[in-house]
């Protein structure tokens, strides 16, 4: 017959011998958990918390800058009385909303989108060969360009090409030569010789004004009188 005293004896060596078998597999079970554990992103210095303004986020280039950003913003210290807004009290689904919020921050709108797009749209369409410039040439976006232009010139793209950027280049450039634009009769006047009359209202004498309807010329118009309501002061020259 079997002691009892031994069986009780076995049976404890047999379970110190199992127990440092234990031990091992749970370090190497730590050792595995830790090395599949993603490491975390180093956090920006930059003070970012409660409160603080996103326009420095508007220009993010890359996931990894927005990815940053969602680390800022998930470890700032959101607090119901520095925040005025609804704190979800979930942290889950905090880091949810976070995490769109980051998400948003890489498909945020650029200054540039803001922009008027510069599509040339023909205003007379017509077929032309191959070899025909299909789009204005960008040459004529440089002020520098009309101050070498004729006067004929400025007036033509000031009547031809309205609503354009080169229509107020031409403009400022006719003002710079001393000519000036009447809003009633829509043309351009410039002094013949100093006025005879000045007041505060307007001013008489000889100017030379552009026909732009019946002759594309310049005229002289005596005993003209040139009210300054009339006069388009708006642009600088």
């Amino acid at each position: 017959p079997r002691r009892r005293g031994g069986g009780t004896a076995g049976a404890q060596q047999q379970q110190q011998q199992q127990q440092p078998l234990v031990v091992a597999a749970a370090a190497a079970g730590g050792k595995a958990s830790q090395k599949r554990r993603p490491a975390r992103r180093p956090v920006s210095t930059t003070p970012f918390g409660p409160g603080a303004s996103l326009e420095a986020l508007l220009d993010l280039q890359d996931r990894a800058a927005a990815d940053d950003t969602y680390v800022r913003l998930r470890d700032a210290k959101l607090r119901q009385n520095d925040f005025h807004e609804v704190v979800p009290a979930d942290d889950d689904d905090r880091d949810v909303a976070l995490a769109e919020l980051a998400s948003s921050q890489r498909t945020a709108p650029k200054r540039p989108d803001a922009e008027r797009p510069r599509q040339y749209v023909p205003r007379n369409p017509y077929n032309t060969p191959a070899a025909f410039p299909a789009t204005p040439h960008h040459v004529f976006d440089d002020p520098r360009v009309f101050d070498k232009l004729t006067t004929d010139t400025l007036f033509f793209i000031f009547y031809y090409q309205q609503g354009t950027y080169q229509q107020y280049l031409a403009a400022r450039e006719l003002k710079k030569q001393s000519w000036r634009y009447h809003k009633k009769y829509m043309t351009w006047f410039q002094r013949h010789e100093e006025p005879k009359v000045t007041t505060d209202e307007f001013e008489q004498g000889t100017y030379v004004y552009f026909d732009y309807e019946t002759g594309w010329c310049q005229r002289i118009k005596a005993d003209f009188t040139f009210e300054y309501n009339f006069l388009e002061d708006e642009l600088v020259a």
